[in-house]
């Protein structure tokens, strides 16, 4: 996925009408594209960052709360507060990941200036996924610091997470806030300092007591997000739409198949049904061609086989009389045990008494002697279910 890198002057200074430096990069941070455009004439890309110039950034060390989430928002300002010259209730403090020992680097910005910034650009289309400060921008190596000098300020990288902005100088003398962090380093100086730009080197050296080496910038590559400036209130939204815009066309596209396979389906089987009707209607009227409508087949069909069958003397056997006659047979029940007969749904429902059926064994003799009479029978406590054939 190729993200716009953008570098933004000081936020003081940033309008409609700033020129401002911008890179195309790849997913593997590789610089594709680079080039100057005022903010409404830059490319447009679904993820897009930002560099805040090195003054509006002030990055300090310190050690967090073991605290998290709105707990360690709401004690952010204080830890930045004794650091302050200005007013910290003007102050916006995001915080880096904490080492091993719970050491972690505080960012603080204006607020206003930040909020504004991010509204400019919002009106333009371009909301950042991510803003990062521009010294941690910078190539450090392990035990090297790393200085960019510029025309109105410079940015120095300290280390992972630390920088500062330093006066735009070059030449003989080096900038005197890079003194001044040596001196407040300590026992953390680097080996050496890495300069891009020009510098003399030697007349550095000499002056800092630390080797300074003169680089080329690295512009193939762009360095990853060191420290992320979008936290809480400026944290980018959850859920970004263009993302899930292809995912949402191929769901409505399959959604639409699905509802159009079940139409077509439903047309086949409605289809189906009309042919098989129609050759039931067409067996029905060629068995009985005397009636003159034809509203169900198969139920008709039977009633009047049933019509038949009583007409020739023969009745169906699963038909009342037929099917208790079987049953007086198969049961050799004692006529004072069974206490009432019902047929329904070509069943015969016959009720015992109590007496009769209230063991086990005498309920599974009597259905293994309807079974050899070819009836099938069911007990629900003293009523017994019989049916023609192996039905339950």
């Amino acid at each position: 996925m190729k993200t716009l890198r953008v570098r933004l002057p000081p936020l003081g200074e940033l309008d409609a009408d700033s020129a401002l430096e911008f890179e195309i990069i790849d997913g593997e941070r590789r610089v594709l594209e680079s080039g100057i455009s005022v903010p409404g004439g830059l490319p447009r890309f679904a993820h897009t960052e930002f560099v805040i110039a090195a003054p509006d950034t002030l990055l300090l060390d310190t050690t967090l709360p073991r605290l998290s989430g709105a707990r360690l928002r709401a004690a952010l300002p204080g830890l930045a507060e004794p650091l302050l010259l200005g007013d910290i209730e003007h102050a916006f403090v995001a915080a880096g990941r904490p080492d091993g020992t719970g050491r972690a680097t505080l960012a603080v910005l204006d607020r206003a200036l930040f909020k504004r910034a991010l509204e400019l650009f919002a009106r333009l289309g371009i909301v950042p996924a991510s803003a990062t400060p521009e010294p941690l921008t910078l190539v450090a190596g392990r035990g090297r610091w790393r200085l960019r000098p510029g025309g109105a300020y410079g940015s120095l990288r300290m280390g992972g997470q630390l920088g500062i902005a330093c006066s735009g100088s070059g030449g003989a003398e080096p900038p005197v806030e890079l003194r001044l962090a040596l001196e407040q380093a300590g026992a953390a100086r680097p080996e050496a300092i890495e300069v891009e730009g020009d510098c003399d080197a030697a007349a550095w050296t000499a002056s800092l007591g630390v080797k300074v080496l003169a680089v080329a910038p690295d512009r193939a590559r762009a360095a990853p997000v060191a420290l992320e400036l979008l936290q809480y209130e400026f944290a980018p939204r959850m859920v970004d739409w263009s993302a899930w815009r292809l995912p949402a066309a191929l769901a409505a596209a399959l959604a639409l198949a699905w509802i159009a396979g079940l139409n077509i389906d439903a047309w086949l089987k409605l289809r189906e049904e009309r042919q098989l009707r129609s050759q039931m209607n067409a067996a029905f009227r060629e068995a009985f061609p005397r009636v003159p409508v034809i509203l169900d087949p198969l139920a008709q069909m039977r009633r009047s086989l049933a019509d038949m069958r009583s007409g020739a003397g023969t009745g169906d056997a699963g038909d009342f009389l037929p099917l208790a006659a079987s049953f007086a047979h198969a049961a050799q029940a004692d006529n004072e045990s069974v206490r009432q007969i019902e047929y329904r749904d070509r069943t015969l429902q016959v009720r015992f008494e109590p007496k009769a059926v209230d063991s086990a064994a005498k309920r599974d003799a009597l259905i293994e002697r309807l079974a050899k009479g070819g009836l099938a029978g069911k007990f629900s406590d003293s009523t017994l279910s019989v049916r023609r054939g192996g039905g339950t």
